[in-house]
């Protein structure tokens, strides 16, 4: 769940607008919703088990890394954004390695205030 500075809305809160399965203002949505993309929606490589509230886990494309002070720049990151069951953990883990392994992005996986660089080098965690 990301900050959504038009909306008032801090990272890790559900966006008041949600219905649950929906946004509830999506044709007047601001631009920052209008131009992020869920990879889940754009990648069929994706399978539905990794759907976000499904998975527990959030794929997207960002325009900066989920670090503090860290470079501008795309890159690839895995949001824990709910509860994430065992039996999913494998496929989780092949998302990952898959974007990884495709190398043109910086990779990165965060769960709440951690952040992990996973490509490239796996250089350790940040705290944002």
């Amino acid at each position: 769940m990301l900050e959504i500075a038009a909306l008032e809305k801090p990272a890790g809160v559900t966006c008041r607008h949600s219905t649950g399965t929906a946004c509830g203002i999506y044709p007047a949505r601001p631009s920052a919703c209008a131009q992020w993309d869920c990879l889940w929606l754009k990648i069929p490589a994706l399978p539905d088990r990794l759907r976000p509230d499904r998975s527990g886990v959030l794929f997207s494309l960002d325009l900066r890394a989920p670090e503090a002070g860290s470079v501008e720049g795309a890159c690839i990151v895995g949001r824990v954004v709910g509860r994430t069951r065992p039996e999913q953990e494998r496929s989780i883990a092949a998302a990952f390695a898959m974007f990884v392994r495709e190398g043109s992005l910086p990779v990165w996986q965060v769960d709440g205030r951690y952040a992990t660089r996973l490509h490239p080098g796996g250089e350790g965690t940040a705290r944002g």
